[in-house]
This record gives structure tokens, sequence and C-alpha cells, in this order.
């Protein structure tokens, strides 16, 4: 009977390699060009001495190429250089000492030499490994920084988009207000002096309380998402009433109730995509109906948006700016997964899918519409 090592073994397994070669690359990279030279050096002659005690018969030179190495990827070219001339010096005194015999001595020192050019071969090799290594890390690091730049300049642009959204609620809008306040005191008194500016008064206040409720909007689609942790189905909600009302359609949307995200920029970015892709289903699928559902389960939470429009091949519309790149970008942002599949009978069906980093932090026992 085979026995299966748990699947827990296999990531310790390989987690303890890997702890092991990083130890190993950190120590070398620590010491100077000297002192691991002479710790190549060293090495040589150890394989030196066991060269010489296997004898002859047995072929020990390839074992030379590991003190090479060492000198190449964590020394520089011109001490592997050096090395694997030494070794090819030391291999030509152990063979000699050994007491191998050829019928002529400059066969000796022609295999000495092919033993020289192996090593040069090793070291050309050894510093081909070295760029590739290096090119590999660079590629890496500067990832990492383009990726963390990129989550910064998110980061910023939705804080400032907030407070912008904030200073026109809390500034613009109450003076807006204030204004539109004075306006209809003016109408009061033009009525009573029966005046024929007082309709003109009465219009100028009307328009201003549009103005506040323009502005109010305008905030609020800056700053779309409060920062409690039920904030992303209220402002859901929100979308899907302002879709229904300005857009034609029939827009509502599918939540549990108990829903909580603690994480604001998580919530923003699932509002973002979820925006963007009710906006698509109107405009270019020409929806009449649009189904926004949030999900959760013990390990993801899934924001669904589906429709009954015409549908469409997101590889043909992605170069008409539909946004797509952007909605799969906040996703993976999020450490998530963005799907635009087709609906059945009609229509497109948008999911995004983030992995939870805390289990059980959404629940979804009973639902409300």
């Amino acid at each position: 009977m085979t026995k299966t090592a748990p699947p827990s073994a296999i990531p310790d397994r390989e987690d303890s390699s890997s702890r092991f070669w990083q130890g190993v690359t950190e120590f070398f990279r620590k010491q100077s060009p000297g002192w691991l030279y002479f710790e190549a050096i060293v090495l040589m002659g150890i394989i030196g001495v066991l060269d010489f005690l296997t004898g002859y018969e047995v072929e020990f030179f390839p074992f030379y190429a590991i003190p090479i190495l060492l000198a190449v990827v964590w020394g520089g070219r011109k001490g592997a250089v050096l090395i694997a001339g030494l070794s090819a010096m030391v291999w030509y005194a152990v063979d000699r000492a050994a007491g191998h015999g050829y019928s002529q001595e400059w066969l000796r020192i022609w295999q000495a030499i092919v033993r020289l050019f192996f090593f040069f071969l090793v070291v050309v090799a050894g510093i081909a490994l070295k760029k590739q290594r290096d090119f590999s890390r660079a590629q890496l690091a500067l990832s990492e920084r383009l990726r963390a730049m990129e989550r910064e300049i998110i980061s910023v642009s939705e804080r400032e988009q907030v407070r912008i959204g904030r200073d026109l609620h809390d500034g613009v809008c109450q003076y807006l207000v204030a204004i539109a306040y004075t306006a209809g005191l003016l109408k009061q008194d033009l009525e009573r002096e029966a005046s024929a500016k007082a309709a003109t008064a009465g219009e100028i206040a009307d328009l201003l309380q549009d103005a506040v409720v323009r502005t109010r909007d305008l905030a609020r689609g800056l700053s779309p998402v409060d920062s409690d942790v039920d904030g992303l189905a209220s402002a859901l909600e929100a979308l899907a009433s302002r879709t229904t009302k300005l857009m034609g359609v029939s827009c509502f949307v599918i939540y549990p109730k108990s829903v909580s995200i603690p994480d604001n920029a998580q919530a923003i970015h699932l509002y973002r995509i979820a925006q963007e892709a009710v906006s698509n289903a109107v405009k270019h699928g020409h929806a009449r109906s649009v189904i926004i559902a949030l999900e959760s389960t013990d390990h993801e939470l899934a924001l669904r948006i589906s429709d009954d429009g015409i549908g469409f091949d997101p590889a043909k519309v992605e170069k008409r700016g539909m946004g797509l790149n952007t909605m799969r970008y906040r996703a993976h942002v999020k450490g998530g997964d963005l799907n635009i599949e087709p609906n059945s009978p009609t229509g497109t069906v948008v999911t995004c899918t983030i992995h939870k980093m805390n289990p059980g932090e959404l629940r979804s026992d009973s639902y409300e519409l």
C-alpha cells in the first residue's frame, strides 16, 4: 500500500528548500570578494585531493566546475577566469602525481588544455546564468515597484475624489443653499411689493435649488461609498435608484442582510466596477433590466451584474473605451478576478470575485430585495 504525504507536507518541504537556498545565497552575498576567492581556492584544493585519491581511472575533473561557479556567481568575472586557470593547473599536477602514463608528454598537456577550455565554458555559462538571475531580480523588483506605484496612484486618486466630494457637499452645497434661501426671501419681498421681478427671483431660487441637487449628486459620485461597513450595499442601492430614474431601466440590487466590508478601498473598487458595468449594459448593451447581486461565501466575495441586453464581445469593444481594462485592473488590485460572459437567454454577466482575507467576515444567511 502506497502512502501519500499529507497536502501540508509538500508546501512545508518546498518552504524548507527555499529557505535553505535563500540562506546559502545570503551567506555568500555577505562575504567580501577576497574571502570568497579564498574559499573557492580551498574547495578547489579539496577537489584536487579527492581527484588524486580516486586515481586517474576515475574522471573527477567536472567537479572543478563547483569552485568556478562559486567564483563567477558570487564573485567577479576576472576571479572566475583565474580559478578556471588554477583548476586546469591543479588537474595537470594531480594527473602527473597519480602516475597517469602517456606515450608522449604533450598528450597530457593537450588534455590539460581541453579541460581548461571546458572550465572557460563553465565561466561563460556561469556569467550567462548570473546575468539572467540579475535581470530576473531587477525585472521582479521593477514589477513590484510599478504595482506599488499603481496601487498608490489609485489610492491617492480615490482619496482626492473623496476629499473633493466632501468639500462640494459641506462647502459649495451650503453656500448654494444659503443663496437659494436668500433668493426665496427676496421673492417674498418682491411679491409683497407686487413687483414684476418677483417671478425672476423665484426662477433664480428654483435654479439654485436645482444646482444644490446636482452638486450633491456630483459629490455623491466622487465619494459614493461611506466608510462604514454597510457603505457598499447602500451605495449600490443608490446606484440602482439613479439608474432607474435617469436611464429609464429597471435596476435593482440583491445583497445579504448583514453584509460588512471593513476595507473601504475594496468597497470603492467594487462600486466602481458595478458603476461601469451598469453603464455598459445600458449604453452599449441596450438593456432594459439590470440586476446587481452581492454574494458571499466563507472564502470569496462576488459582485455580479447581469442584464437582458443584446450583449457584446469584450474582445471587440475593449478598444472603444468602455473601461473594461480599468474594471479588470481594479479587480486585480484587490487580488480578484473579473469575468465577462453571455447571459441566458440574452445579455451579459459581469462577475468580480475577490478572495477574502478573513473568512466569515461577510455573511449571506438571508437576502433582501
